[in-house]
């Protein structure tokens, strides 16, 4: 194996494989000697070099969220962010310069390799990145081990993180503008994902666009050529996104035809006529077969924002669900997921649906109990969350459930309680370590000790500040 070196602007010498491990729209790509970090070289005529360095600048310093702050380990998980640029690097060989047409002068950034559970071996044997495809393309699902698949909970888990990404980009008032399932890999093994190309953002009032997007995820006012890529039309992509990871199929891609021409045809759907699959009024574009998981299944959470996004907003853009209405709607799914009475698959639990597994069709053993969240709004008083929580056998609760101002992203994984189903009835265990109060009877539940779920139950989870009021119903 051959190696060159170069130097990055803060002096770190770096020695990179001389082959290209991949090769996208604007860069090529080189693994380090050690494979710990790739060095991106950009290539082609940059349209503004100076406008290129002072944006890669920005991100890889001011906009950082993996070097400093409460998070950033949380942020280097689940970026691919930029750690180093490389500006110059006149010494490396003419030949290779020529041979990737890098730009003149020489630019590039250096960036973490990706995690090792973001490759996978196919059924071929040979080493793949896990982009988005793979799991949602039917064709290349089927060159998947099986045990690469995942299940349901573990997709919906990708989803939130893809959307809380997200809504940390949008916070800082950067857009990637180029979401797509090349562009974030996920791991439905793990229930992980990871957002990437991150070079290109969109810096405010400073870096405009450099790319588009990707066919299928770019907005319909960037197809039709009235707009270009911002936080809005992110908004767009992840909701395609998020659809795609949990249904398998794209939310546009209908029977509908527009055009003879296949090329127009592509554009008017994805465009100036794009028209929603499960939209609830016109049916024009509905599959013709009805599918077999209907977005109604995925609960109301999403179900609400699928429609404020492919209907409302799909040709107004401000009208699109935000990354963090995402963020929160896939937190209180992930709250709603039970197991089927085999253990082998989730679903989702919804008020008013049929005591049976909607996978196997099997009765439910028990009862399932569900928990209502209330949030103090001061005086005594609590107000309705409109977040639920199912109950099984060995369910933990968290600090994020237990207290109304704490995020998944921000707390330990420490358990506060769990559920048991113990000689045919429900229990509610107290294990956070201080007591929770049995509130209709005036009662302390105390750590280490359990109370019989019944229907109408309360538990205030804790007297601090923020503590919720958890109430016990039966589905």
């Amino acid at each position: 194996m051959e190696y060159l070196k170069v130097r990055t602007t803060e002096g770190e010498e770096i020695v990179f494989e001389r082959e290209p491990v991949a090769s996208g729209g604007e860069k090529v790509v080189f693994f380090s000697k050690d494979h710990k970090h790739v060095v991106g070289f950009f290539f082609g005529k940059l349209d503004d070099p100076h406008e290129r360095r002072t944006r890669v600048r920005k991100i890889v310093g001011d906009y950082n969220p993996t070097t400093s702050g409460a998070q950033a380990d949380y942020w280097v998980k689940h970026f691919c962010w930029p750690t180093a640029i490389v500006d110059g690097a006149k010494h490396l060989p003419a030949e290779f310069v020529r041979r990737h047409n890098l730009c003149n002068p020489i630019l590039g950034v250096v960036c973490p390799a990706y995690r090792s559970n973001f490759f996978f071996r196919d059924r071929t044997n040979n080493v793949r990145e896990k982009k988005g495809r793979w799991f949602t393309g039917l064709k290349a699902r089927k060159l998947l081990p099986d045990d690469e698949k995942g299940d349901f909970l573990r997709y919906v888990q990708c989803c939130s993180i893809m959307a809380t990404a997200v809504r940390r980009l949008h916070f800082a008032g950067l857009a990637h503008s180029d979401l797509s399932h090349n562009n974030v890999l996920i791991d439905p093994k793990h229930g992980d994902a990871c957002v990437i190309d991150i070079d290109s953002l969109v810096v405010p009032g400073l870096a405009p666009p450099s790319v588009l997007g990707t066919p299928g995820y770019i907005a319909p006012e960037v197809v039709t050529g009235k707009a270009l890529p911002s936080i809005e039309t992110d908004l767009h992509a992840l909701a395609v996104l998020i659809y795609e990871t949990l249904l398998l199929r794209h939310p546009l891609q209908g029977p509908k035809i527009h055009s003879k021409s296949p090329e127009e045809d592509e554009l008017l759907a994805m465009g100036q006529n794009a028209l929603y699959i499960e939209h609830p009024t016109d049916k024009s574009n509905h599959p013709k077969e009805a599918p077999e998981i209907p977005v109604a299944r995925l609960g109301s959470h999403l179900e609400g924002l699928f429609q404020k996004t492919f209907v409302d907003g799909l040709h107004n853009p401000r009208m699109r669900a935000t990354a963090s209405e995402w963020e929160k709607a896939l937190t209180k799914t992930l709250d709603l997921i039970h197991p089927s009475p085999d253990g082998k698959q989730w679903f989702i639990v919804t008020r008013g649906m049929s005591k049976q597994c909607p996978h196997t069709s099997r009765p439910w053993p028990a009862a399932i109990p569900i928990v209502d969240l209330f949030r103090e709004k001061g005086g005594g008083a609590y107000s309705d969350e409109q977040h639920s929580i199912t109950v099984w056998n060995n369910r933990y609760l968290y600090k994020w459930h237990m207290f109304s101002n704490v995020s998944p992203q921000q707390s330990d994984r420490e358990p506060q309680a769990y559920f048991s189903y113990y000689q045919d009835k429900w229990w509610m265990v107290n294990q956070s370590g201080h007591d929770m109060i049995i509130v209709d009877e005036q009662e302390y539940l105390r750590d280490g000790h359990a109370v019989e779920i019944n229907e109408g139950l309360k538990v205030l989870m804790s007297p601090e500040d923020s503590g919720r009021l958890a109430i016990f119903d039966f589905l």
